[in-house]
């Protein structure tokens, strides 16, 4: 016990005589040895009998009065001076403990060396809530709290662990470090004093860390209610600046500063617009607006920003020797303690736009100083994750695997599944994943209980339930698909309502992707008729292929020969001749099993099309096995101990562009897949013999396929090894995620531009049955020539090239890359104007570039790839 440091707590108090009994009885209950403990009240003048009270009601505290309001920071710091322990602990007066308190601020704070300081977890005055449990802040200076008004959890938030700065209404400090670093800034007067004391301990070489076994209940801001918010706001945003000129160093200030200004100002002519108060048009030299010489009125709220500025002004030469003091004594920089912060947490600067203040971090380039600095992504799922108990769903894996792969870089990520999804499997999901899951009408209560530097969402459908106006947080969106056709046959809207969401969608993302580069085309004239520049389309749009994890689960094949199909049952998806084809084989052989894992959707009514009677025919083969839907783990144990995936189907619009998930997780798996010739994932399986292509209403090229699996088991093992090579080096998520890792590294929120009345991109009726090319001669001369192209020696592919050219009237040989494509190019009524277009607009004469474009061109229009 003696090895116990002398504690003393300052508990400050200004006219808070009604919060004094609750937290001095908590604090003579406190289970600290009392020789080593002084409990010491500060009154800052009051007037409302707060130290006769004390005195009469608890004589063992210490009493310091100061002669005025010297408000909290250096009212702390008079208590300080007088106070004879080892360590502080400072405590608001509207607070009571837990009686381990100390016990727990010592533990944290003698926890390693180097830490000097440790934050109490804080919660609400009943205890439900929490209101400190770590520390935020974006390098403007703004600081918020981890976990604030989140339901108290007894399993969140219990370990020690580095914070920026502990909140000064209950912290411990090293005495001696406390006054020799220069305590509390006495000029702060409140707020963010206890920011800029952390940082500036940071940079001067000491640690601070969060202390989850101290436990204070507080009721918040009970001693600042009575102060009028413009009064408030001048505090916050005078002392934000304060700790921003000291703490940088000169290199970074030198960035940073100007933005800050920046943003300020352009905040308060916002807010001016906004309000009605400012007519900023009429101020251009060329507007004809009539601009008289009368006053404009400002709301006192809105000039707070500027009077903080210009009190910043009025003290600088103060200020700028504190940061003397500062930077002399630097131990680390600033990139080296840039991980304690949430650098872009933007939204809470107040009086300021986020999308304006991202537009000055973006002018400065202020990404790169917290280049390195992993982000907070939250994951906005729409469907379910493969969690252990939970089926698998294909765009749950996409929405995982881009999680993962963001994990991967050091980003922390959260992810929140539909609460509809979760309904029927609350008995196997775990608190935790419930308590994460969103609902349309209340994504927003998800977002702010996460406060995540980006938000991912999965599928355009989705972004509806953000606001239109939503400039918040940076938002990629993430497309599995063109989530049209879907959205037909589930009944969801008409075609151009539909058509509408998608572009609104659009409208409201800051980076966007999708699954391949077909769709990655596809989607280029709907991100122009959402507003997008060209530029922005460029630099803000990827393909990222659905991957899986670096790590290949082993095989364990059976002895019979194995094949599986999987998925759930849609009414787009029409696998029955390759299934049915496959079985009449196998009973003619009298040899191997089919696997047919799926069902109906696990949570959203629609129909399962062909999917029920196929199902009928195929059971009653004594080589079929239906297991249903099973969950994750399971369906990837059968998928390892099997031999070959069929994945092939009759070819529609929604065929053409997807990039199946299905079909990655059966490559992960080591299945070698009978495929479909004409879509983007088969230029993989081509390239690495992975599996066998095939035209899904080829008969003999089917039967020809299913008999040379029988026959030769060495091309099966082969392309098993080859389908593991394709997903470890070619869809492995830590290879794939690089576009939106580097976005999230340097996050800036796109302008709006507005559409008025926009056009909708042409939508071709939904046809559910594949239908012979119509066709112009014309156009199949055309795409006979195009079929022609198959050199890999440069002068070739440029001599087929000008004859294409010369074959539609063109003298010269322009290639690039075309920019975009209007989604008729997928279909099979291929316009001469629209090929024309195409080609007019190419322009290079590296092979590179050439073949890269004729590549692209080729996959586009479905024909096989450039071999």
């Amino acid at each position: 016990m003696s090895n116990l440091p002398t504690v003393t707590v300052i508990v400050l108090n200004y006219n808070g005589l009604r919060h004094l009994q609750d937290c001095f009885s908590s604090l003579v209950k406190l289970d600290y040895p009392k020789d080593r403990l002084e409990l010491m009240l500060v009154d800052n003048a009051s007037v409302d009998g707060s130290v006769g009270y004390v005195q009469a009601s608890f004589p063992q505290v210490r009493i310091v009065r100061n002669e005025e309001n010297l408000g909290f920071a250096s009212g702390n710091n008079c208590g300080a001076r007088e106070a004879t322990g080892e360590y502080i602990i400072f405590l608001n007066n509207d607070m009571y403990v837990d009686p381990q308190l100390v016990r727990g601020l010592v533990e944290a704070v003698q926890s390693e060396p180097g830490v000097v300081s440790a934050g109490a977890k804080i919660l609400n005055w009943d205890g439900t809530r929490f209101d400190f449990a770590g520390s935020l802040c974006n390098y403007a200076g703004y600081a918020a709290q981890v976990g604030f008004n989140q339901p108290y959890d007894l399993e969140k938030f219990n370990d020690i662990k580095p914070i920026l700065f502990a909140c000064g209404g209950a912290m411990i400090v090293n005495s001696q470090v406390f006054l020799d670093v220069g305590g509390f800034d006495d000029d702060y007067f409140i707020y963010y004093e206890d920011v800029d004391l952390g940082w500036r301990l940071w940079v001067l070489g000491y640690k601070v860390v969060f202390a989850p076994d101290a436990i204070t209940y507080h009721r918040h801001h009970g001693t600042m209610n009575s102060f009028a918010n413009s009064r408030q706001m001048v505090l916050y945003k005078r002392n934000s600046l304060y700790t921003i000129i000291k703490n940088y160093s000169d290199e970074n200030l030198g960035r940073i500063l100007p933005a800050i200004l920046l943003f300020s100002a352009s905040g308060v002519v916002e807010q001016a617009i906004a309000s009605g108060q400012l007519d900023k048009d009429a101020f251009y030299i060329k507007s004809s607006k009539r601009l008289d010489d009368s006053p404009i009125l400002f709301d006192k709220f809105n000039v707070s920003a500027l009077v903080a500025m210009q009190d910043v002004l009025e003290h600088l030469p103060q200020i700028m020797e504190k940061r003397r003091f500062v930077q002399q004594r630097r131990q680390r920089s600033d990139e080296e303690i840039a991980h304690l912060f949430q650098p872009f947490l933007l939204d809470n600067i107040p009086g300021v736009n986020p999308q304006t203040s991202y537009a000055a971090t973006t002018a400065f380039d202020i990404q790169k100083i917290f280049a390195n600095v992993p982000r907070r992504v939250l994951i906005i799922s729409p469907d379910l994750l493969p969690y252990p108990g939970l089926p698998t769903v294909g765009s749950g894996l996409r929405a995982w695997g881009l999680g993962q792969g963001l994990k991967s870089k050091g980003h922390e990520v959260i992810f929140s599944m539909p609460r509809a999804a979760l309904k029927a499997f609350e008995n196997v999901a775990s608190q935790e994943v419930l308590d994460q899951a969103w609902e349309h009408e209340r994504i927003i209560d998800t977002i702010r209980r996460v406060q995540p530097d980006i938000i991912l969402v999965c599928g355009w459908a989705n972004m509806s339930f953000l606001p239109q106006n939503f400039t918040d947080i940076p938002v990629i969106l993430d497309q599995h698909g063109p989530h049209i056709l879907e959205r037909h046959f589930q009944g969801l809207g008409e075609q151009k309502s539909n058509a509408q969401e998608k572009i609104r969608a659009l409208q409201k993302a800051d980076f966007f992707t999708c699954a391949g580069d077909k769709q990655l085309v596809y989607f280029q004239s709907w991100l122009e008729q959402a507003g997008w520049t060209k530029k922005e389309r460029q630099e803000r749009s990827a393909a990222i292929p659905i991957s899986l994890s670096p790590n290949l689960p082993e095989r364990n094949s059976q002895n019979e020969l194995t094949f599986v199909y999987g998925g759930v049952f849609l009414p787009w998806q029409d696998p029955s001749l390759s299934l049915l084809m496959s079985i009449d084989i196998m009973e003619q052989r009298n040899a191997g099993k089919l696997y047919l894992f799926g069902g109906k959707h696990p949570w959203i009514s629609i129909d399962t099309g062909i999917f029920d009677t196929l199902l009928a025919q195929l059971q009653k083969s004594r080589h079929v096995i239906a297991p249903g839907t099973v969950p994750h783990s399971e369906l990837i144990s059968k998928y390892t101990s099997a031999h070959v995936a069929i994945d092939l189907m009759k070819r529609n619009a929604e065929r053409e562009l997807a990039f199946t998930t299905r079909t990655v997780e059966y490559l992960w798996c080591g299945l070698p897949v009978i495929y479909n010739n004409y879509a983007e994932m088969s230029d993989y399986i081509r390239e690495y013999n992975a599996g066998w292509l095939v035209d899904p209403e080829d008969k003999e090229a089917i039967a020809a396929v299913i008999n040379e699996i029988f026959d030769h088991p060495e091309i099966v093992e082969e392309k098993s090894k080859n389908a593991q090579r394709l997903a470890r080096e070619k869809l492995n998520w830590e290879k794939t995620i690089d576009s939106i890792d580097e976005f999230i590294r340097h996050p800036s929120i796109r302008r709006y531009h507005p559409v008025s009345n926009p056009p909708i991109v042409p939508v071709q009726p939904v046809q559910i049955e594949e239908k012979k090319p119509t066709a112009s001669v014309e156009i199949e001369k055309l795409l006979a020539q195009l079929r022609g192209m198959n050199s890999s020696k440069f002068w070739q592919l440029r001599q087929a090239w000008c004859k294409l050219k010369r074959a539609i009237g063109m003298g010269r040989n322009k290639v690039e890359l075309v920019e975009q494509l209007q989604p008729l190019v997928l279909s099979n009524q291929i316009e001469p104007e629209t090929l024309y277009k195409l080609i007019t607009a190419m322009e290079s004469s590296k092979f590179w570039k050439l073949r890269k474009a004729w590549f692209q061109l080729k996959r586009t229009v479905g024909l096989g790839s450039n071999e």
